[in-house]
């Protein structure tokens, strides 16, 4: 038999691709109401954004069932600081999830962009979790 040795997965990095249906809708929301930058793409049918560490990327897609059935969960150490934020800055459809114990602090919020994918940010778990 064989064994497999694990891998460090340490030094890896995954950006989720999204469908958009207009490049510059989605340009505006997330630039405009999330505080992204636009950044080189290699081709006109490819978006790329980011905002410090978090980076998503997008392709241009005509099927709106596509974009409704799609998300990301993103996970921070400064979830309140940014969902504050996103309530200061008016983003529309922020919706924070309670959490069941009952704690103050923010464990979950979400948003849909303008084409209906799903921005799930939760805190990040802590290595004992």
């Amino acid at each position: 038999m064989n064994a497999i040795n694990p891998v460090d997965l340490g030094g890896v990095d995954v950006t989720p691709i999204l469908p958009s249906l207009n490049f510059s809708q989605t340009r505006d929301f997330y630039v405009d109401a999330l505080g992204f930058e636009q950044q080189p793409a290699a081709c006109e049918e490819y978006l790329v954004l980011r905002r410090g560490r978090m980076v998503l990327h997008f392709w241009n897609c005509a099927d709106p069932h596509m974009a409704v059935n799609s998300s990301v969960f993103i996970r921070s150490d400064s979830l309140t600081p940014l969902y504050e934020e996103f309530l200061a800055r008016g983003v529309d459809g922020l919706v924070r999830i309670e959490d069941e114990d009952g704690d103050e602090k923010i464990a979950r919020f979400y948003i849909r962009d303008p084409h209906g994918n799903l921005l799930l940010f939760g805190r990040r778990e802590t290595a004992g979790l």
